[in-house]
Formats: structure tokens, sequence, C-alpha cells
């Protein structure tokens, strides 16, 4: 049965029963797949979860914690006679048209359960209350996410109607379960070649923060190749040329050390579209010897998105701690695009980083305090206070700057002593 035909739909796949789905339907696209299944208490909660008819159930957990390969098992379990309608392009779809035509396939054919993996922002921003109340028994919709996305400052409404229908999945105490089932030394020989930057690192940083920050534009190999050097800049170093950045990506493409990829090619909104494999992304992230997202990546990156994409990967830049990099990102953000608290944090970072890297300290204080003044909008009191604590705080430091600039210099009896007389004596 086909579903989704041209248009914004094409960013579904093909409708069939559940019980006839293997693990790659579900985005697990690795080893791990075949694997064999490790039972946990989280399945406990996933079949509860979908055996009472709830209408959305929403699963978050990190990298390589098994969560699709979860949910997976506890769909096959309690839904297997349903027709699932995988969200294959998540960054494109437009969630209430899905739901609308998963409808018609319900009143046609019976009950469907509309699933998205690795749900991002672009998507999670659409689950508002008209899209729930649409749900039910026909049509109910499941998604997996991640822990920042979550975080990112999402709308109140859109946070609450998530967090009420979360189960989360949890790291054993061993570590990802994934890493039990990887080939992790190898993976880390691949991330750490020769201990200096190459162009096939630079390459893997690229993509694997791409990933990190959620952006919804097609990451093809020709942007890929343009942003990739910015990995590779530092005092003294030499850009590679276009060709070899190039030649570093299709080898990352090649399966080698045994079999491991480090790339892999997809397609989203019609094209191609450039991932790493997830064990990759998981080691950048936890691994001491991994990386954080650089300033220079996020400012390349900047020219590459549309306002509301820039106002999207800031969200995240912030839940992940990476204020500096959001302040790039936001940059010429309308503040409509952008929750209170998340003014609030870009108003904060701009201030200290007035402070810390320019030589005239506050010289910025303009510009966070209509950040600050921004967030006061559509505000909780708790938000209120804090922004005008830090307002006040602002203020004052530029009125104490002003007052030194206009105070007379008022000179000392050591003054007096030290200037000559104009009869070439000394003061009394």
């Amino acid at each position: 049965m086909a579903f989704g035909r041209g248009g914004r739909t094409a960013s579904t796949g093909r409708v069939c029963r559940v019980a006839a789905t293997g693990p790659d339907v579900v985005g697990v696209h690795d080893p791990e797949a075949t694997a064999p299944y490790a039972a946990r208490p989280v399945d406990a909660a996933l079949e509860d979860a979908f055996g009472v008819e709830r209408p959305l159930v929403v699963v978050a957990g990190e990298r390589l914690a098994g969560t699709s390969r979860a949910v997976h098992r506890a769909l096959r379990r309690m839904l297997g006679d349903r027709l699932l309608v995988p969200i294959t392009e998540p960054h494109a779809a437009d969630l209430a048209d899905v739901l609308r035509r998963a409808r018609t396939v319900a009143d046609r054919s019976g009950p469907v359960v509309v699933l998205a993996d690795d749900a991002p922002p672009a998507l999670l921003d659409q689950v508002g209350a008209e899209v729930v109340e649409g749900l039910g028994t026909r049509v109910r919709l499941v998604l997996t996410t991640r822990r920042v996305f979550l975080d990112a400052h999402l709308a109140a409404p859109t946070r609450a109607l998530l967090e009420s229908a979360l189960v989360e999945v949890p790291t054993d105490d061993d570590g990802p379960i994934g890493e039990r089932v990887r080939p992790v030394d190898r993976a880390r020989a691949v991330l750490e070649p020769d201990g200096r930057p190459s162009p096939a690192l630079a390459v893997l940083r690229t993509v694997v923060d791409w990933e990190r920050l959620g952006v919804g534009l097609p990451l093809t190999p020709r942007l890929l190749v343009d942003l990739a050097a910015v990995h590779l800049d530092g005092p003294g170093a030499r850009r590679p040329r276009r060709r070899a950045l190039r030649r570093a990506t299709r080898h990352l493409l090649r399966p080698h050390q045994g079999g491991l990829r480090v790339l892999r090619v997809a397609r989203r909104a019609g094209g191609e579209h450039l991932v790493a494999d997830r064990l990759f992304s998981h080691l950048a992230d936890r691994d001491p010897a991994g990386w954080t997202v650089s300033e220079g990546f996020a400012g390349a990156l900047w020219h590459h998105l549309a306002p509301a994409e820039r106002a999207r990967v800031a969200r995240v830049a912030l839940a992940r701690g990476d204020d500096q990099v959001a302040l790039w990102l936001a940059t010429q953000v309308p503040p409509d695009d952008l929750e209170p608290e998340a003014l609030y944090r870009l108003g904060v970072a701009l201030a200290a980083r007035s402070a810390a890297h320019t030589p005239e300290p506050g010289r910025w204080d303009g510009g966070a305090l209509r950040w600050l003044a921004a967030a006061l909008d559509r505000a909780d009191p708790d938000l209120v206070r804090r922004a005008h604590r830090q307002i006040l705080l602002l203020e004052a430091r530029r009125e104490l700057r002003e007052h030194r600039a206009t105070l007379p210099h008022a000179r000392t009896p050591g003054d007096d002593r030290d200037t000559p007389s104009p009869h070439g004596a000394a003061a009394p």
C-alpha cells in the first residue's frame, strides 16, 4: 500500500503491518539491528504505554541507548496488527497533513500508528493541542527523540504535551547498550587517526556537529566540503584543497577497518544527505578525546540557514550548553522566533561575551538589554524577575562606566608638590 506520493507527504514511507516491519524501518541502520535483543526494565513501560491505547507516546533516549530497537520490539508485541506509517523525513514533514492522510488510511484499512524516529525540534514544534485532540484509537502517534531536543526551549504548551506522554530509556550502568554490540575500539581508531587534524577528521567533525545541532537542511557532499575546512583552521594552518576534502569524504563512505562505515548516504528533501554512524556521534559527545561545536563552525553555518532554521538550531545549542554557538546562530533572528527563556539566555551570554572579549567592557550592553527586554514578553514571573536583575546589573555597569568618564580628575597633594612653580622653585 503506497502512502505519501509527492509534495510534503513524500516524507513518509510505505504503509505495512507493524508485524511485517524490520528494525531498519524505525531508524536502526547498522549491525545493531541484527544483534540479539537484550531485555530491559523499560520494555515493560513501553508495552504498557502501547497497550493502554495512549494516543501519543514520546520516547526519549541518548544515542546507542537502544531506543529505536526497544520501540520496534514493543510495537511488534503490542500493536502488531496495526498499520505503520513511518515518517522517513521528520525534518521536512507536515505533521498535520501526515495525520490527516493517516486518518484516511484508517477509515479504509483499519487503525494506524504514525511513527517518527529521532524527531527533531522542527517536528516537535508541530505537536499542539489540535494535533493531540485529533489522535485516538484509530490514529496514534509515536515519536522517538533525544533529550536535548526536548530541552530545546520548545513553547510551553508543546513541552507540556510532550512531557505528559514521555517514556525515558535510561542508559545502563555498564554504559550504552549499543556499545556492547558495536566495534568501539575500531571507532576510536578512526576518530583519532594520527592525533592531528586531518581532512578525514574535519569531514567527520562537520557531519557530527550537523547532527548534534539538529540542522534540518540536507548536508550534501558539496555543502560538507564547504564547511569542513573550518575544522582545520588554526595558527599557521593551511586550508586543504577542496580535492583533499572530497577525497576524504569518499574514504569515509567506504567500509574499512573490519567493515566499519563511518558515513552513509541517506535521503532528505528528495536529495542526498550525509550522516555519521551513530557510534561516532556518541563517542564525540561523551569521550574526552571528542570535540565541542566551535564558534567558527556556527559562523560558517549561519550563512546557509534561513532565520526560522537559525532559531531552531540556536535553541538546540542552548539546550546543549553551547551558549556562544547559539549567540552566533541567533544573529538577525527576530525575537518572536525564540521563547523567552532562550532570549534570556542569549542576553546573558551576550553580556558575558562583551565583558570577556571586547577591549571596552560593556560595548555590547545595548544588544544584551534588547535581548533581555524581549524576554519579558509572555514570560513567567520567575523569568521576569531574573531578567530584571540582569538588566539592572547591566545598567549599573553602564552608569559606572559613564560616571568614570565624566568625573573630573582632582590633583593630590603629591601632584602639587611635583608641579614646578613659575619661579623655578617647588611650591610650598
